[in-house]
């Protein structure tokens, strides 16, 4: 088709460009709707080429284009397809591109009244879906996806009907109710696959909506099952993964899985895009990709990007777990309670609950420690996922071993439940738990699973947990390829004794400095000295061998 649209009248290029929007051929959809636009300045151009240059990621034009659409529909009267533009267009891209929840929650609004008066169609149903989207109780998910269900059945609409389907799945997952939910997940995105859906674009939405399913339970498995079944059924990748949203997703699940560098390369991408179009939305690549960073012992990066982005619901593991590694217990326990509330828990709670019961054990609230690994048990209770009850086994643990009683039954269910969850890095870790344990009674044992550990964190790119892994060994005397023998300068000095037992306390430098009356540089050169003779790299490594040789806050 020439750029002029061929000579091609009007509203044959409308047809053409809607036949390019329905096979995928958004490059061909963007050169019908702006010849058409060239011949006459309609709605059904303007509406046309907004979805192009949507799918296409130029979402400020899109923007321009669905509004100016909006106008003219509505100058003929028209209600139906204004309701759907207002509700399942603008009032997301107001809100992803700008960031101006005020307008979103403008258009969202319009899109009610436009559906109300419009009367039960097929664009009704999708105003549905919106609201949906724009909501955070899954109760109310789950009253707009049903609405939405029953007026595609009446419509006889596969693509309304299977959106709101995954949408039910969604709200019943965030209720806890995961097996349930993740049914209806299933079933959307296998109507998905095999094309009882339609729009490309919806296609993305139910994939994206199963991603997210799989991410908030870390149901690693699931999630590659499906890429697996989408890829052998001739799915392109840009029908089901092109959306920074979808990326963002997956870039999760595959830090999860221990597939950092497929992660990594999802989550930039992720950021790219958002960066380019949906810039409101950045922050739940940023928070997940510091995750990553945090994993990798890169915490000076992870900082940089969870300074921004602290209000993300995302931000909290991430950020309780850079003040766990800094020694600042206290911080990420207070991190971890604000998260979960006064309200009630699901299964979406158990990695804070585990984090938190550690972060409690660490600082010495043991009673604090139980009441959360309670909840924790509790969860695990009524919950088939296998890294629900691996966290509430090694909480247990955690919890046994601060108190003196035998923990490695539960360490050793933990591992299990990391292992058939494909969780590598909580695996790694549970591994070098059950070596510390069992360093002074099967010294033999105790190697073999922190050499299996460092193995594992080596393959990762932990550097933080390598060298965790690392320092168990050399205490267990077993040679480390590739990693030097501690440094012994002598025994600590007075002062750095104090100081050591401050840092076990959980003080930053900062905070020691102030109680010591020193200045910050120098409680820095003490610390340094700590490490060096100590033969550790981290706060971490310090922390454990104060617990195993009796230094106490």
């Amino acid at each position: 088709m020439a750029a002029a649209g061929g000579g091609l009248p009007h509203d044959e290029l409308i047809r053409a460009g809607r036949a390019a929007l329905a096979r995928g051929d958004w490059a061909g959809a963007r050169s019908a709707f702006r010849a058409a636009l060239a011949r006459a300045d309609t709605p059904e151009a303007c509406h046309g080429l907004a979805c192009a240059e949507e799918w296409a990621g130029d979402f400020d034009a899109a923007v321009r284009l669905y509004e100016r659409a909006f106008a003219g529909y509505r100058a003929r009267g028209e209600t139906r397809l204004p309701a759907l533009i207002a509700g399942r267009k603008l009032s997301f891209l107001h809100a992803a591109v700008f960031g101006n929840l005020a307008a979103a929650g403008g258009w969202l609004a319009r899109a009610r009244s436009l559906a109300d008066e419009a009367g039960e169609c097929p664009e009704t149903g999708w105003v549905e879906l919106a609201e949906a989207l724009a909501a955070e109780d899954p109760d109310e998910i789950d009253t707009h996806a049903w609405a939405a269900t029953g007026i595609a059945r009446r419509a006889g609409d596969a693509d309304l009907e299977f959106c709101a389907l995954g949408y039910r799945g969604l709200g019943l997952v965030l209720r806890g109710r995961v097996a349930e939910g993740m049914r209806r997940v299933d079933e959307a995105a296998i109507a998905a696959t095999m094309g009882e859906v339609r729009d490309h674009l919806v296609v993305g939405e139910i994939f994206c909506t199963m991603l997210l399913c799989c991410e908030l339970t870390l149901d690693v498995r699931r999630a590659q099952q499906w890429i697996t079944t989408a890829e052998s059924a001739g799915r392109r990748s840009n029908d089901l993964w092109v959306s920074a949203v979808c990326r963002m997703y997956y870039g999760g699940i595959m830090t999860a899985a221990g597939r950092w560098q497929e992660a990594e390369d999802a989550l930039s991408t992720s950021l790219r895009l958002y960066d380019d179009g949906m810039r409101a939305m950045r922050s739940g690549a940023a928070v997940r990709l510091a995750d990553l960073r945090i994993r990798q012992g890169r915490l000076a990066e992870a900082a940089m990007l969870l300074a921004d982005h602290e209000s993300d619901p995302q931000a909290v593991l991430p950020l309780a777990r850079l003040y766990r590694v800094r020694g600042e217990v206290d911080r990420a326990a207070a991190v971890l309670r604000r998260s979960l509330g006064s309200g009630g828990t699901t299964v979406l709670h158990a990695p804070v609950l585990a984090l938190l019961v550690e972060a409690h054990a660490v600082g010495g609230r043991l009673d604090d420690a139980h009441a959360a690994q309670q909840q924790l048990r509790d969860l695990a209770a009524g919950c088939a996922l296998p890294n629900v009850g691996a966290l509430a086994a090694q909480s247990a643990g955690v919890l046994s071993r601060a108190s003196g009683a035998d923990a490695l039954s539960h360490f050793e269910s933990a591992l299990s439940g990391f292992l058939q969850a494909g969780l590598p890095w909580e695996a790694a870790r549970c591994r070098l738990l059950i070596a510390r344990l069992l360093a002074g009674s099967t010294p033999d044992v105790a190697v073999a699973e922190a050499r299996s550990a460092l193995e594992v964190f080596r393959r990762l790119g932990a550097r933080h947990e390598a060298d965790e892994a690392a320092t168990v060994l050399r205490t267990l005397g077993a040679h480390v390829h590739g990693v030097p023998a501690p440094r012994t300068s002598g025994p600590l000095t007075g002062r750095e004794r104090e100081v050591l037992v401050l840092l076990v306390e959980g003080l930053s430098n900062q905070q020691i400095a102030d109680r010591l009356f020193l200045s910050k540089r120098t409680v820095e050169h003490h610390v340094g000295s700590i490490f060096a003779k100590l033969g550790v790299a981290t706060r971490a490594e310090a922390l454990a061998y104060a617990i195993r040789h009796g230094v106490r806050g």
